[in-house]
């Protein structure tokens, strides 16, 4: 005897497999965690404006290089976004190492 499902049971179980696939593939999903190595010191300059708003704070960056080392692509990863232009701004004239995915750390201060 087949059982015939009703709409709702359908639904059900489509979105119960939907969260599981994308459970997955957030789990599953790689993700640069090497620090970069720098060829030279990777300096960010404190926004102007970041000091008149006293706003301070870490901003992460991850990296996607080419094979000499030049920055290709940034994703910002976390940060106040007065002072990730800054952070991105420093790593795009900056050469690296190791031409993996990497994340880069700035810590603006007052």
């Amino acid at each position: 005897m087949t059982r015939t499902l009703s709409i709702p049971d359908v639904v059900r179980r489509s979105l119960g497999l939907s969260f599981l696939v994308i459970l997955w593939l957030c789990t599953t999903a790689t993700f640069a965690q090497e620090p970069c190595k720098s060829k030279g010191e990777v300096r960010a300059s404190y926004p102007e404006l970041a000091k008149r708003m006293k706003i301070a704070g870490s901003v992460r960056l991850e990296l996607m290089l080419d094979k000499g080392g030049a920055v290709r692509d940034v994703k910002v990863l976390g940060g106040n976004p007065v002072l990730v232009s800054a952070a991105t701004e420093a790593v795009k004239h900056s050469k690296f190492e190791n031409p993996e995915p990497c994340v880069i750390t700035f810590d603006f201060k007052e």
